[in-house]
């Protein structure tokens, strides 16, 4: 057999000279892709992705080659979460595409609109157990808002369409693409089949019984006599930061965040009391449980956030407002609800809610405030605190920080203060250590026009070492500080407290130099104490290309206050000794 033909009937072969007219299933990929606004896609090659590799080196589409496919997958979330753009990330078949798994979970916990493209064996050897097959349709299903396999080149078009259209309408989310070799190698009209990806939407709430809805919600807001807003990672997703925050202003509402809500809405304008849950702050604890009406916006009160959910708000009428049926009343009992588009909604409340001054609501307010100052409940991130606020004063004002998970985490989400809804990035429902490096490579490329900070502890930084290569040899000018304690110090801090102090499998050790990692990898590194921190800082921010910031932290450094297992918002620890 002629090598042409070995080839051809292995799926390898781009028939582009036999169909001038026409074109292969990785050409309508790229084509389509470009379509819908993709600029960048965050990879890693295999045989069954060729095809589209060779045809990307005549795409305007830029391919970042990650050094593993989990950070290819969080590199698109970081890119999305930092753009408001859909992230795309690409495998092949395989170890390839379950690599990537841990990624898509994390993108979907937490709304990221995301194209996972995954490479598979050719259509005639599905379910063959060939080499490098793996269903991930099945693995994936759970964990995105839909998989698609691909298994005629007449659908890739409207196919893609329709998974974009799925990843970024409604409540945004993962969508994985599945390619068999064969469907990209083969060839037809662009426009065959095509739907352009529609979908029928489906009406949830007649716009007279959304508008009723709004209106019992803007009157039970009215009548409050102690309201409290809490602001989920859906107002960020839904736009309508600007259309709340004036809401906010107008009814003059407190308000509290989830972690995916922080950065919402401006947190100098006095409304904002912080976040809330299991490491929230206390005044945004407190105020949520003496409240007597709360609006929630965008958020499906994870455990996180409500700890104990049968003395969760145990005096508040609760309304929520999200335009995924599915998070309305998941978690929490609601009495009101409202599923719709949330800038939609808030705009349509906004004449509804009437202007009050609520004197005595915020009095309280700031004795609790007063209160808690003094039981030093602001003092909890400690040293690291200082550092991170430290570091944001020499940033530029618009610098975006990316956390891992972790201490380094809850000390980030608590002393970063971000400028703008986009400038505090973090993995919040899924809790995925390593998140941190990788996202911070999407979200630099993303907003190149901005500084990115990585902050990470050193059990999270090894997850993904392996990206310090992409940031070396891209050049990416991202600032990485690690915290190292020698610890999993959250992991520390929780058998310190609740196991007796009875350590174990914690414990990393300190013999890895950081530094000389770093420089390994042929980026600049600098080590400081937790406690004497300037210069270290100063060379980082001095620093033109990428810079690792490895911060000596004490093992016993943990944060506070916390709740405890099992209890309620307001029955909070404040140090060791509690």
């Amino acid at each position: 057999m002629q090598k042409a033909a070995i080839l051809e009937k292995c799926g390898f072969f781009i028939k582009i000279g036999r169909y001038k007219m026409e074109k292969t299933g990785a050409e309508i990929i790229l084509q389509t892709l470009k379509e819908e606004g993709t600029e960048v896609i965050f990879g890693y090659p295999g045989a069954n992705t060729l095809p589209i590799h060779d045809r990307l080196m005549e795409s305007p589409i830029k391919h970042y080659l990650m050094r593993h496919e989990q950070a290819a997958a969080h590199a698109a979330d970081g890119y999305a979460r930092a753009t408001g753009k859909v992230g795309v990330c690409l495998s092949t078949s395989g170890p390839g595409a379950t690599n990537m798994v841990t990624g898509i979970a994390t993108a979907y916990m937490d709304s990221t609109p995301l194209i996972a493209l995954t490479g598979q064996v050719t259509t005639n050897l599905l379910g063959s157990d060939a080499f490098q097959e793996t269903d991930i349709i099945g693995i994936t299903m759970p964990i995105t808002k839909h998989s698609f396999l691909l298994n005629d080149v007449e659908e890739v078009e409207s196919t893609l369409k329709e998974a974009f259209e799925l990843a970024r309408s409604g409540r945004p989310g993962p969508v994985l693409v599945d390619m068999p070799r064969d469907v990209l190698t083969a060839s037809c009209k662009l426009d065959s089949k095509s739907n352009n990806g529609q979908r029928s939407k489906k009406q949830h709430t007649s716009p007279k019984e959304k508008l009723e809805q709004i209106k019992q919600i803007a009157t039970y807001l009215n009548r409050a006599e102690r309201p409290i807003i809490i602001i989920g990672g859906g107002v960020k997703l839904g736009k309508a930061c600007t259309q709340l925050s004036e809401l906010i202003k107008k009814g003059r509402i407190p308000f509290v965040t989830t972690m995916m809500g922080i950065g919402s809405i401006d947190s100098s304008n006095g409304f904002n009391l912080g976040f809330i849950g299991t490491h929230g702050n206390e005044l945004a604890n407190s105020t949520i449980h003496h409240s007597d009406f709360i609006l929630a916006v965008g958020t499906r009160f994870s455990d996180r956030s409500t700890s104990n959910i049968e003395e969760f708000a145990p005096l508040a009428t609760i309304a929520q407002i999200d335009i995924d049926p599915t998070s309305i009343g998941k978690n929490i009992k609601v009495d009101l609800q409202l599923i719709s588009d949330i800038r939609e909604a808030i705009t349509e409340m906004i004449p509804l809610v009437e202007k009050k001054e609520r004197p005595e609501w915020f009095q309280r307010i700031n004795k609790e405030r007063e209160l808690s100052e003094k039981r030093g409940s602001r003092e909890g991130c400690g040293p690291a605190g200082k550092l991170i606020s430290m570091i944001q004063d020499v940033m530029p004002e618009k610098t975006t920080a990316v956390a891992d998970v972790g201490l380094n985490q809850i000390w980030t989400v608590r002393s970063w203060q971000p400028k703008t809804p986009r400038g505090l990035i973090t993995c919040g429902g899924m809790g995925t250590m390593g998140f941190s490096v990788p996202a911070a490579i999407g979200a630099k490329i993303g907003v190149q026009n901005q500084e990115v900070v990585a902050f990470s502890g050193d059990g999270g930084f090894y997850m993904n070492i392996q990206e310090l290569a992409t940031i070396s040899y891209y050049n990416l000018p991202v600032k990485i500080v690690v915290f190292n304690n020698g610890n999993l110090g959250m992991i520390r801090q929780l058998q310190d407290l609740f196991y007796g102090a009875r350590f174990n499998a914690c414990e990393l050790g300190n013999k890895v130099d950081m530094v000389m990692v770093a420089k390994g990898f042929g980026i600049d590194a600098g080590r400081v104490s937790v406690n004497d921190p300037e210069s270290g800082i100063e060379k980082m921010r001095k620093t033109d290309g990428p810079y690792l910031l490895e911060v000596m932290v004490d093992p016993d450094t943990y944060v506070f206050p916390l709740i405890p297992p099992g209890l309620s918002n307001i029955e909070m620890i404040y140090r060791r000794s509690d």
